[in-house]
């Protein structure tokens, strides 16, 4: 040894004392101090080579319910690190504390927080941060006055090996000259190969969760695509639709684009999470009607009012009952423990016909009692299926656009974030007829629910009777009256692709009215005027063969043409004085959103409970069993023209 490390006797502590040990140099002191960090250290290096693997995740910690997209995001352990998203260094980070506040928050979204196992993840954390105490609370490894007199031994055998050998051996039970230390490093490792595998379970469970809520909110929408999408998965032949076989792809790359915004945004992930929220108005109204209607069921819902006949004028116990329900929904009845069925309750019976699609009279029937007397648990459920529903809606914002909803009966042209026109529409009625090639029941005339973009309006417009519709209504007329078609104002014509097409010449009888506005689509589905202006008197008006009816229809293509900046009257005018029709292109293509929802809010924060007239609300709520949905084609009546396969609609 040189001078400089001469033996001496060294003050080392051990065992809860000072110890006098001769014939250890300052270097082997110093190394004997080190041991428990570096052995510490050690442990904790070695079991984070084995963190990485989503194939150790622990199946006693919950249910994994994408286990492929985590392994592609983490890696399988042999091409990636596992880099925790959600829990690091022994808490939740900014991500995991945003992600766990949505999902205990999911009922606000009419989700439910036991999918997403909050619960369970909250269990996982209380206890890794218990775990963690203890960590820091292990057992010293204080060497004796024999150990470090033979450390000192060994060492002087072994300075030349490199600080990461001699750590191996000290730690290596079957090389060891200090069996304690090995003991040592053994149980520090089992606690901190523990302590990782449930924060390693933690961040999968999280994530798990992560996956499902952003598909559950905005990701597995499957009703829009967007352009990139489109481009991507469809076919020239079918430019519009996507096969069913792409969809796992598409919410696949979806919910990474959105964990690669979260991993973008760690230290302000809530912006992530906004953007998972609908963009409509509607959404935040629905939320905070359903946030009342809540407080009401949980308050024990309100009580049955017997149907019994009552009149303006007239007293009754039963006034008083009527009226008690009424305020409980928010109808003002006036002094609810009076038994006179005064104006008060006339106007509050008004009130609730008109938010229910009812004829507003100020007097009750049967259909209002069996309107009123639906339990607030439905209605309640009938709030949240609409709120899910905004989750696979197809509507987008946009500066000018035409939304329509089915159940509302109306069409709305928007601009600049304000509703500039609302007319009263006509949407295709609910028949059903048994589909040959499903063997199920289909209702053929249906508004599809679809996104387009208006292109052209037509004046004085041609009517070509779907093939369809020629099959099961006109051809029996001219079967039955063959001077029919010669007396009517149809008539058959060639178009330039060859064949015979039935059509309605232009008129104050043709189908269409005085213009129809198209947006080019594969159900052949439009928006038009038509002759038959009664049926806009009625509260539900689900008539037509799927294209779409509209109270003055001129006024609305006023509206279109003036966003455009082609509106000229006389110019219009002049089209109904000269024969034939009349296209007009749209400078610039406007978007049509066809959506359904059967609870809407209007201003006043009140809310419209809707005719499901398609009954997509209430087959959510409770779905049909396969045997009433099954029908038999050679029983059930069906269609003379429907194969299975047409796709057409009519006014």
């Amino acid at each position: 040894m040189s001078g400089c490390e001469a033996p001496v006797s060294e003050r080392v502590a051990g065992g809860g004392a000072v110890w006098e040990v001769p014939d250890v140099s300052p270097e082997v002191a110093r190394y004997a101090a080190s041991i428990e960090g570096a052995v510490v250290q050690k442990a904790k290096d070695e079991a984070l080579r084995h963190v990485a693997d989503v194939r150790q995740y622990d199946w006693s910690l919950g249910k994994i319910r994408h286990r492929s997209w985590i392994a592609q995001w983490y890696g399988d352990g042999t091409e990636k690190t596992f880099e925790p998203l959600f829990f690091g260094d022994g808490e939740l980070t900014p991500a995991g504390v945003a992600l766990v506040s949505a999902l205990k928050n999911a009922g606000d979204h009419a989700l439910d927080p036991a999918v997403y196992d909050i619960e369970a993840i909250e269990g996982l954390v209380e206890r890794i941060g218990k775990m963690r105490k203890t960590l820091t609370r292990s057992p010293r490894l204080e060497l004796t006055r024999e150990e470090i007199a033979a450390l000192a031994t060994w060492y002087e055998a072994h300075k030349g090996d490199t600080a990461e050998a001699r750590l191996a051996a000290l730690c290596d039970s079957s090389a060891t000259p200090l069996p304690r230390v090995a003991a040592f490093y053994e149980a520090e490792s089992s606690r901190v190969e523990e302590y990782l595998a449930l924060a390693r379970g933690i961040e999968t469970k999280l994530a798990d969760s992560w996956f499902s809520y952003s598909e559950d909110m905005k990701m597995g929408n499957l009703m829009k695509y967007s352009s990139e999408e489109l481009a991507k998965y469809t076919t020239e032949d079918n430019p519009n639709e996507v096969h069913p076989k792409h969809f796992d792809s598409i919410i696949s790359e979806r919910v990474t684009a959105a964990t690669r915004d979260l991993v973008a945004n760690s230290t302000s992930p809530q912006v992530v999470f906004d953007g998972l929220v609908p963009a409509h108005e509607q959404y935040a109204k629905l939320q905070t009607v359903r946030g009342r209607y809540r407080a009401i069921v949980d308050g024990g819902g309100w009580a049955t009012v017997a149907p019994d006949r009552m009149f303006a004028g007239g007293r009754a116990p039963l006034v008083r009952a009527l009226k008690q329900r009424l305020a409980v929904e928010g109808y003002d009845a006036g002094d609810v423990q009076d038994d006179l069925f005064d104006e008060k309750l006339t106007s509050a019976i008004r009130a609730y016909q008109k938010y229910h699609q009812l004829d507003e009279t100020g007097e009750v029937n049967d259909v209002f009692w069996r309107s009123l007397n639906v339990a607030a648990q439905q209605r309640l459920a009938e709030i949240e299926a609409n709120i899910r529903h905004w989750h696979r809606s197809i509507f987008e914002p946009r500066a000018a656009y035409i939304y329509i909803n089915l159940p509302s009966f109306t069409v709305e042209v928007w601009r600049n974030g304000e509703r500039i026109a609302e007319h009263r529409t006509v949407v295709g009625n609910s028949t059903k007829v048994c589909n040959t090639r499903t063997m199920q029941w289909e209702m053929i005339n249906a508004t599809k629910i679809m996104h387009a973009r208006m292109t052209y309006l037509v004046f004085n417009p041609y009517w070509n009777v779907p093939p369809r519709i020629e099959v099961d209504e006109y051809q029996k007329k001219m079967a039955e009256d063959p001077k029919w078609l010669a007396q009517s104002d149809f008539e058959y014509f060639t178009p330039r692709g060859g064949g015979r097409v039935l059509r309605q010449k232009p008129g104050e009888h043709n189908a269409l009215g005085r213009v129809k506005l198209i947006f080019p689509n594969r159900y052949n589905i439009y928006l038009h005027d038509t002759p038959k202006q009664q049926m806009f008197t009625y509260a539900i008006r689900a008539f037509s063969h799927g294209c779409i009816r509209v109270e003055n229809a001129m006024g609305f293509a006023q509206s279109i043409l003036e966003i455009d900046g082609q509106w000229d009257a006389a110019r219009i005018d002049k089209f109904f004085k000269e024969a034939g029709e009349h296209p007009v292109d749209l400078k610039t293509p406007l978007d049509v959103f066809i959506d359904y929802h059967t609870v809407t809010v209007d201003e006043h924060g009140q809310p419209y409970f809707l005719a499901d007239i398609y009954r997509y609300i209430r087959d959510e709520i409770a779905p049909p069993s396969p045997a009433q949905l099954r029908c038999d084609p050679s029983i059930d009546k069906t269609s003379a023209f429907r194969s299975g396969e047409q796709l057409d609609s009519g006014p």
